[in-house]
């Protein structure tokens, strides 16, 4: 009998090793398809290259430029659209900026219109040569024959542009135009400190800060590191470009870095980000990028993927539900986004009122600050999705609004960088938080 139920444990132990090693050999990102649902969608939906609840949250932009009147239209990646103006860093719920092309011939400092090819910077592209999954975007911008890839950390953003042989070759950091929900930029500037390395920031005035909070701006920083130094630099604003020029100031304020390329020459470009100055878009750089390539970047961004999706396993045959559950919970995982810097700093009210977060014995932050759109009805589903399977994110949009409680009075309904951005105007929070 005993020799029976050896066999049968052992038979059972087997199969449950069996099984767990099936799953595990099961990748979830297959299930995810970022582009379901970008024909007329919002402004912070489509970010491909982002981890969950990242800062940085890298996505191709087909219209981010011309922002929308009344501060939620859809506007950025629409998947009617066949051309590309950009690759935009933030994306939240009244904020976004820090735009980058890539190109090639002469030079162009607008993004251009849709309806009108060659008007601009942007590019046409085909579908079928664009990959977009949990942590990576890849295209080939068809105007320039280049190959532009991103991916990000939480507070960087990492590209790798593969450029073909040409003398004018060129990256476009268009930092002081209006992207997406931003509404007008009030103040940018940007600047080459040495021949690798630039930093900058833009301030914006949203449509629902004035609404809700019109004493409060947007402000977003940013501290970029290049693979190769450019053998040009030049500068832009909302007038006229500048040859021979490595800073500027103002609204529409931007850079051009010219280069030689040789054919499938690789350049690559990480741009550490910040809600609260360009110092702490340094540290955040150098603390969660130096030492990785872009590979490196892209690995660790879609392994983080993977453990937090494969929090909650799906049983079901059909890979079309697994696909409609795997990229419904992906986008959930990215509906708000980290406004702290890695040591602790957020943005408290305006542009320059800065808080700091505690910290542990080991200097780090005890939980994150977030930027978050108005909490509608989350507290029917998102309250209990976190808090059965992410308590630690469910712990940092508890302390954001205590946080918000402690600086302004009132608890936040929509929060961006501190301001309070209802757009519904709820009293609702309180059942997220008690």
């Amino acid at each position: 009998m005993y020799k029976h139920n050896y066999y049968l444990i052992t038979f059972l132990v087997a199969c449950i090793l069996f099984s767990c090693k099936t799953m595990k050999q099961d990748d979830v990102l297959k299930y995810v398809d970022p582009n379901i649902g970008t024909a007329h969608s919002r402004w912070f939906f489509y970010t491909p290259a982002a981890l969950p609840h990242g800062m940085a949250k890298l996505a191709p932009s087909t219209n981010g430029h011309y922002g929308n009147p009344s501060g939620w239209e859809a506007v950025g990646y629409d998947t009617r659209h066949n051309s590309i103006e950009g690759f935009v860093h933030f994306h939240e719920w009244q904020i976004g900026g820090v735009s980058t092309m890539p190109t090639t011939g002469p030079l162009k400092v607008r993004p251009g219109d849709l309806d009108k090819p060659g008007s601009g910077y942007r590019s046409s592209f085909d579908r079928k040569n664009e990959t977009a999954e949990p942590g990576y975007y890849k295209v080939l911008l068809d105007d320039y024959n280049i190959i532009a890839e991103l991916t990000a950390t939480e507070r960087v953003g990492f590209h790798r542009y593969t450029f073909p042989k040409n003398n004018q070759s060129r990256i476009i950091l268009d930092i002081g135009n209006k992207q997406g929900e931003s509404a007008e930029v009030t103040d940018a500037a940007v600047e080459m400190i040495d021949q690798t390395h630039f930093k900058g920031y833009v301030v914006t005035y949203p449509k629902y800060v004035e609404q809700y909070d019109p004493k409060g701006k947007i402000a977003m920083y940013f501290y970029g590191e290049l693979s190769k130094a450019p053998k040009q630099v030049g500068a832009f604003d909302a007038k006229q470009a500048y040859d021979n020029t490595n800073s500027i100031k103002g609204k529409g304020a931007g850079l051009y870095l010219g280069y030689e390329t040789a054919l499938n020459e690789t350049i690559e470009m990480k741009i550490g980000l910040s809600y609260t100055s360009t110092d702490n878009a340094k540290i955040n750089l150098d603390t969660e990028a130096s030492k990785l390539s872009f590979q490196q970047a892209k690995d660790k961004a879609q392994q983080i993927w993977r453990k937090e999706l494969g929090k909650i396993a799906v049983t079901d045959s059909s890979q079309q539900n697994k696909t409609k559950f795997y990229t419904g919970l992906y986008h959930a995982l990215l509906g708000r986004g980290i406004a702290s810097d890695v040591n602790g700093y957020f943005p408290k009210f305006g542009k320059d009122s800065v808080g700091r977060l505690p910290l542990n014995a080991n200097g780090k932050p005890n939980y994150n600050f977030f930027n978050t759109d108005a909490i509608w009805g989350a507290f029917w589903n998102l309250t209990q999705l976190w808090a059965l399977s992410y308590p630690d994110r469910y712990k940092d949009y508890v302390q954001t609004q205590l946080e918000v409680y402690k600086n302004r009075g009132w608890l936040g309904d929509g929060i961006s960088n501190g301001q309070f951005t209802s757009g519904v105007g709820t009293n609702f929070v309180g059942l997220a938080i008690v």
